[in-house]
């Protein structure tokens, strides 16, 4: 009675939902084998079997029932992560076990029922954790809670089920195992690691396959386990819709399943099917051009594809290929001529796959030199009679695409010897210039002949000689001037100061120079037409000769004098105008002469100076003798009273008094300097007695003289008496004493304020008080 019962329930659970593939009834479990991460999406529910009046406080409404069976003793938890991040997806689950049976689940061990929006929770996770706190074994329904309790403590061999609900949003789920405790999984505990099945690549849906020809590389051996296949991961996981034919395959991936025969235990892999045409590469094939523009093509050796083909044939286009139209195949691939352009083929792989690909047919590079193109007249640039290139210059000129090709240089005389890249010529030379394909094609021959190309024709200039007028030891000189005298030919002229330097155009000076000894620059010329030329100017530098008898000369103011340069030159000429060696008359001021010698010509200057005038200093008179002081013009000087009798000395006694003349000459005997002057009758006694007579000393005139002078004193030398601010009148006291009777001396001085001649006087006086 019972297995009829057993019998009876199921064909009615099979009545009412065999079209519900889920395992949402305990009875429809699914078998978890191993600690394998599970990625499922639970959709609806059969038979209500969770009470909301107990612990959590829910029912099912997206319903998946697993069952676990444990290998190890330990703690076990889950992570479960809904794939959708939304916080409104809500996942639920419940515990029962380990002598729990689908007939008896007795109450939920672990239960969770929080809803993470209501209880503001980060994420939509939950799950059991070592982490949680003792005791928490259930939470929710609702805001209590966070989504996660304490992990279950499991011992070896216990089962349980494990449930898992979506009461609110959509979407498949990741539940992945945590703690220690391992699932029982006879997977893992098989002799030998199971096959795969490779990865099936279809370019046609014609082609049949048959799935059972993998079952024995995929158990390896292993026994007690079953390989069964299917179209989807969900008739795979529930077992329904096995494949049990050979059949064409879609552009889809397949599924089998590995099903334990001792357990419950089962294991779906992938069968990776990808969409895979055949692709083909298109081809480009090049050969050389005759000289018809065509050229011979093996349409066989273009590479088309790296898979085995069964049949390749080729056609002139593209419709043809695909339609494979009678008449239109190229029957000679292996030797076909054509212009260029392309051709078609249509592929078939020994795996039945086809398509068809483009043949471009091109030509290598056809060589072309035009050595016409470069100017082969060249220059000898460094004026060493040579004329040094490089081929590797040339090439580019004269032959297109010169990358392309190899091209060879050879002496006419000797074309089988390659020459240098580097090449030096001192005469005209014939160079025969080979292009030659990288290919094979026909090389291409042409001609250079290389020429050394004309200089600027340059005058030959004599020595050039350079006085050195002002005889400063240096002439400047402008390079500029001298160009016309090598050529008019030039547009540009650049000056160096050793040969050297103007052939190899290194270190330039400019065109104004100081010449200070005989030297040699050197031009170097150029122009648009011609070669560059280089001149040498040598100039000479002279040093003129000079007279050595002409020498400054004192003359009187108002005499003349000639002078004489002396013998010895080649011509004369004096700012006077005379051409001899003499001058002629010349008066006072700076004179000059132009000596030429040998051909340079320098001036000569000459003073003519006019003597100094004598000026009489001093003039002193002391007792009738006169003596005068004087300065400037030509000593010895000569005196005199009259300007007739003249004397040596400077000392005249006796003199007579009132006023008189002096004329002092120098020995130059110009015209006299003459001062007047006065011998002054001088008071020598003094009374001042009050009576109006010689009451005092009186020189109160010398106020309109200069630098004045008056001073008496007694025997002993001691001043009574010095006149200063005006006051030269001597009363006979010193100070407001009065002075005995007595004899003093005194000094008077002064200076003529227009003529700057010294005064001096010095006499004694009686001084008689009663």
């Amino acid at each position: 009675m019972k297995k009829i019962a057993i019998v009876i329930f199921l064909l009615i659970f099979k009545l009412l939902f065999s079209q519900n593939r889920e395992a949402n009834d305990c009875v429809n479990y699914i078998q978890i084998c191993g600690n394998q991460t599970i990625t499922l999406n639970p959709t609806g529910y059969g038979i209500q079997e969770l009470d909301s009046t107990k612990v959590c406080h829910s029912i099912e409404h997206n319903s998946l029932w697993l069952k676990f069976t444990v290998k190890t003793s330990g703690t076990l938890g889950f992570d479960l992560i809904p794939t959708s991040s939304a916080i409104d997806v809500d996942y639920d689950f419940w515990i029962f076990g380990p002598k729990a049976s689908c007939g008896a689940l007795g109450s939920s061990i672990r239960c969770s029922t929080t809803n993470p929006e209501a209880a503001f929770l980060a994420d939509n996770h939950t799950g059991m954790r070592d982490s949680e706190p003792a005791g928490d074994f259930y939470e929710g329904p609702g805001e209590l809670g966070d989504g996660y309790i304490k992990s279950l403590d499991v011992l070896a061999g216990e089962s349980y089920f494990l449930v898992i609900d979506r009461p609110i949003g959509n979407g498949s789920f990741t539940l992945n195992w945590t703690g220690t405790a391992m699932l029982e999984d006879p997977f893992s505990s098989a002799p030998k690691p199971f096959g795969t099945v490779p990865d099936i690549a279809i370019c046609n849906t014609s082609t049949i396959y048959d799935f059972s020809s993998y079952t024995s590389n995929i158990l390896n051996g292993n026994p007690d386990f079953e390989v069964t296949y299917y179209d989807t991961y969900e008739d795979a996981t529930y077992d329904e819709n096995r494949i049990t034919r050979p059949l064409t395959l879609n552009n889809q991936n397949y599924f089998y399943r590995i099903q334990s025969k001792v357990t419950e235990c089962f294991r779906v892999e992938t069968i990776k099917v990808e969409w895979k045409p055949l692709t083909l590469l298109n081809s480009d094939l090049k050969v050389c051009k005759n000289n018809l523009d065509q050229g011979v093509f093996n349409l066989k050796s273009a590479v088309l594809t790296s898979e085995p083909t069964s049949s390749i044939k080729y056609y002139l286009t593209l419709q043809e290929a695909q339609d494979h139209i009678p008449g239109t195949e190229i029957l000679n691939p292996s030797a076909y001529t054509s212009a260029g352009g392309s051709v078609f083929a249509w592929v078939i792989t020994t795996s039945g796959c086809e398509n068809s690909a483009e043949i471009f047919l091109n030509f290598y590079p056809v060589p072309k030199v035009n050595t016409a193109l470069y100017n082969s007249n060249l220059c000898d640039n460094d004026l060493d009679n040579s004329i040094s290139l490089k081929f590797s210059d040339i090439t580019p000129i004269i032959v297109s695409n010169s990358n392309d090709f190899e091209v060879y240089y050879y002496l006419a005389s000797s074309p089988t010897v390659p020459l240098p890249d580097n090449f030096t010529f001192t005469v005209n030379t014939n160079i025969l210039v080979e292009v030659k394909s990288k290919n094979g094609c026909p090389s291409v021959f042409d001609t250079i002949n290389f020429k050394i190309a004309p200089q600027i024709t340059l005058s030959t200039v004599s020595p050039i000689e350079i006085c050195d007028s002002d005889r400063s030891g240096n002439e400047p000189i402008n390079l500029n001037d001298y160009i016309n005298q090598f050529t008019t030919l030039a547009d540009t002229t650049v000056f160096y100061e050793t040969l050297n330097d103007a052939k190899k155009q290194l270190n330039s000076i400019s065109a104004s120079q100081d010449l200070k000894t005989s030297r040699s620059y050197f031009y170097r010329f150029e122009n648009g037409i011609n070669c560059p030329a280089v001149g040498e100017l040598k100039l000479i530098f002279k040093n003129p000769k000079i007279s050595d008898s002409l020498q400054y000369v004192i003359i009187c103011k108002e005499n003349q004098i000639v002078l004489d340069a002396g013998p010895g030159f080649d011509a004369y000429l004096w700012d006077s105008g005379s051409t001899n060696s003499d001058s002629g008359a010349l008066s006072i001021g700076i004179h000059w002469v132009d000596l030429t010698f040998d051909g340079c010509t320098t001036r000569q200057d000459v003073k003519v100076i006019a003597e100094e005038e004598v000026f009489i200093k001093i003039l002193e008179i002391e007792n009738d003798k006169l003596t005068i002081t004087a300065t400037g013009g030509t000593s010895p000087y000569e005196y005199s009273l009259d300007g007739t009798n003249w004397q040596s000395s400077n000392i005249f006694n006796n003199l007579p008094k009132g006023i008189q003349k002096v004329y002092v000459r120098s020995a130059k005997k110009c015209i006299p300097t003459v001062r007047e002057f006065s011998n002054i009758n001088l008071v020598n006694v003094i009374t001042p007695n009050g009576d109006g007579k010689n009451d005092v000393l009186d020189f109160s005139s010398l106020r309109l003289k200069n630098n004045v002078t008056f001073k008496i004193f007694d025997r002993y030398g001691r001043f009574v008496f010095i006149g200063k601010d005006g006051n030269y009148i001597w009363d006979g006291k010193d100070g407001k004493k009065l002075l005995s009777t007595g004899t003093f001396w005194y000094t008077l001085e002064w200076t003529e304020p227009d003529t700057e001649v010294i005064h001096r006087y010095n006499s004694w006086i009686l001084l008689k008080n009663r």
